[in-house]
């Protein structure tokens, strides 16, 4: 249990799929440490939060969108993890959509 002004920290994360079809759902779990309030997902231009369901603990699934032929399907999503007092930990990973 870290105090809630400590540095949020992203300790471990899974993605069901990095290389997902389009219409896929794709399963996220994220575990944090004990501190972070909020877990936000960055794909481009586009972000979203996964739910807490337990105490560092963030969850969600989402149905994969169909991309025009014309637009890059190799995607670079970044995890945002929050404290209360705002200070953020980031980590990167590489989605293609196929």
């Amino acid at each position: 249990m870290l105090p809630p002004d400590a540095a949020p920290q992203i300790l471990w994360y899974q993605f069901s799929s990095t290389t997902p079809h389009a219409g896929d759902t794709v399963t996220v779990i994220v575990l944090c440490s004990s501190n972070v309030a909020s877990l936000e997902i960055r794909v481009g231009s586009f972000s979203f939060n996964l739910p807490k369901t337990d105490v560092g603990r963030f969850e969600g699934s989402y149905v994969v969108p169909h991309l025009p032929f014309m637009m890059s399907h190799k995607l670079a999503l970044t995890i945002v993890a929050r404290n209360t007092a705002g200070d953020a930990a980031q980590d990167s990973l590489e989605m293609r959509i196929l």
